[in-house]
């Protein structure tokens, strides 16, 4: 038997059944989205199946048994095989930068569906107007529901996500676009709509709230790439031939095997866990690995998604919001464009996956709750590359160097209650920030609005975040604890918890006049005065840890508490204080 050519770049399932390529027999999937809604909504990261899948659905409904007979839903189910008029639309238009382009475009799309299908549209009436004239022709023309299918309809959202305001305005003509469909459902057999984020889906929910979203649906969570048995399965005759070719290359040892070739494989690209049994692996990584026989990284470098450059660039990433290692279940599915998390916007993206589901506590009302939540890791050897060696490189300039001090010093530090040595770190981390991040900062100092101000206290605690997230450690950021909400929660080995808060003194003038002397007038010495300003803010950090009880949750749960109070003044100043957690109910911290 002739081996399956591999379908790289974007074929259809038409043409990959007619050249008995390969593909992995996803209509199961299908069959039961079918049964479980009228209407779903799908998320997976770019280049993970999502128009092949589309485009598989619009064969289905095409009516054409032959297409499938080899396949599950054709041999094993008892689906009919009814024939439908389908409705496609992809929202990736390049060109337009207004509200009233984006309209124009989308009127353009009726009208080329319209034209498709024999239906006239009055032109005159607006987009949601016509997609009713367009769904209401279509039934009547063929005497049966339709089939509307629309592929990444994050993009116009996405693509303008540095402007707010044009998003905005994006987000409100998905809306009606969408509001349409649920107006007119009666003409609708079934409605699956695709894309990477969910910045728009909550027009998609209030627009037509009758989505079933499956995107972290465990019985759907194959429905793109590749499982580890379609792997098996699919690639065996493939196996051998690239177990001599790495070995000749000198990528696997000369004792290797096919098992030692597929542990070499998961250890690269495995995998994407969206809450299934199995956890799935990129399908261009796949293909791209078997067609250049070498063990690289492939998806990251094919680009990364224009709203996470955009967000990057902007340094609109809201990286005080929880980290990346444990983030609430609300916030991996929230969809406002404001406040966003770093966590989702890697996660939908392709850049981060689920690694457990975990209970949080937080308080509501003064009672400790515990609420669904997830950690997160980085899917696979490519991806952590790309992340750590690219995405917070461009963000925060990480210097390798002080990242790996954290991570072998900072243990000892903490446990050791060793301020000293807290102080030298996390100096050392602030004078690498980058002159473009000085500015920033510098830019937020110059503000006359407090909560303005504010923002540059919150820089300084996302480097914090980011650079104890690169150096490994298990952190929680602003979770509820006592009466507000710490900074940072570190956890160590053996049950301890390290409760850190952080406050930033805004640079003033530190040269002050005062009456005295034979002058009139003396300047306080600068140093002491930056000294005391120092000290102050310390002292508001230690306050609030007593105050707020941070350390109070951990106490009761009985893990091992170190309480630690820092201060940053400027670019290079920084202090440090450890609080005794035991004594802390209004005894001095040490």
């Amino acid at each position: 038997m002739d081996m399956k050519e591999l379908p790289l770049g974007d074929p259809s399932f038409r043409k990959i059944i007619q050249r008995n390529q390969l593909y992995a027999d996803k209509t199961k999937y299908i069959y039961e989205m079918l049964k479980a809604s009228d209407c779903c909504f799908l998320s997976r990261p770019r280049r993970f199946g999502k128009t092949l899948l589309l485009k598989t659905i619009s064969e289905l409904f095409q009516g054409d048994r032959e297409f499938f007979k080899d396949l599950w839903i054709g041999a094993q189910s008892d689906y009919g095989f009814e024939r439908r008029p389908v409705l496609t639309f992809n929202m990736a238009y390049a060109n337009f930068q207004t509200r009233d382009e984006l309209v124009s475009e989308i009127k353009w799309s009726l009208r080329k569906q319209a034209a498709k299908h024999g239906v006239l549209l009055n032109l005159e009436r607006s987009y949601g107007g016509m997609m009713e004239d367009l769904l209401e022709g279509v039934s009547e023309k063929h005497g049966v529901e339709s089939v509307i299918l629309v592929d990444e309809y994050d993009a116009p959202v996405t693509d303008h996500i540095s402007d707010r305001d044009l998003a905005l305005a994006c987000r409100d003509v998905l809306r009606d676009f969408y509001r349409a469909i649920k107006t007119n459902i009666d003409y609708v057999r079934f409605a699956f709509v695709t894309g990477i984020t969910r910045f728009a889906l909550s027009d998609v929910d209030s627009g037509a709230n009758n989505f079933l979203d499956i995107s972290l649906n465990e019985k759907f969570a194959g429905i793109c790439g590749f499982t580890r048995h379609e792997i098996d399965v699919l690639f065996e005759d493939r196996f051998e031939a690239t177990l001599e070719i790495l070995k000749a290359k000198g990528e696997l040892p000369p004792g290797a095997d096919v098992d030692d070739l597929k542990a070499k494989i998961l250890e690269w690209y495995d995998g994407y866990n969206w809450l299934g049994e199995e956890r799935v692996l990129n399908p261009y990584s796949i293909l791209k690995f078997f067609l250049e026989k070498h063990l690289g990284s492939y998806w990251p470098s094919t680009g990364r998604p224009s709203h996470l450059s955009a967000l990057i660039r902007d340094n609109q990433l809201d990286f005080h919001q929880p980290s990346l290692a444990v983030y609430p279940k609300r916030q991996v599915t929230k969809t406002e464009l404001s406040g966003v998390g770093i966590a989702p916007v890697l996660f939908h993206s392709g850049y981060l996956t689920v690694d457990k589901e975990i209970k949080i506590p937080r308080f509501a009302n003064n009672l400790l709750v515990m609420e669904d939540g997830y950690t997160f890791k980085t899917p696979s050897s490519e991806v952590d590359l790309y992340l750590k060696a690219d995405i917070f490189k461009d963000f925060f300039k990480l210097n390798n160097k002080y990242i790996s001090d954290l991570s072998k010093n900072l243990p000892a530090a903490l446990l050791q209650k060793d301020s000293k040595e807290v102080v030298r770190m996390f100096h050392d981390l602030l004078v690498s920030i980058s002159y473009h991040q000085r500015q920033t900062v510098n830019q937020y100092e110059q503000l006359d609005d407090p909560a303005e101000r504010s923002q540059a206290e919150k820089f300084y605690h996302a480097i914090l975040h980011a650079s104890l997230l690169s150096a490994g450690f298990f952190i929680l950021s602003e979770a509820s604890g006592g009466e507000g909400r710490p900074d940072i929660t570190l956890f160590l080995p053996n049950e301890v918890c390290v409760v850190i808060e952080l406050k930033y003194r805004h640079r003033g003038k530190t040269t002050k006049t005062v009456a005295g002397g034979a002058s009139g007038a003396r300047k306080l010495d600068k140093k002491k005065a930056k000294d005391k300003e120092l000290a102050a803010a310390l002292d508001i950090s230690e306050e609030r840890i007593r105050d707020r009880d941070y350390a109070g949750p951990y106490k009761a749960a009985r893990r091992e508490v170190i309480c630690l109070a820092v201060a940053i003044r400027g670019r290079t100043q920084v202090a440090a204080r450890f609080l005794d957690a035991e004594a802390i109910d209004g005894s001095n911290g040490s």
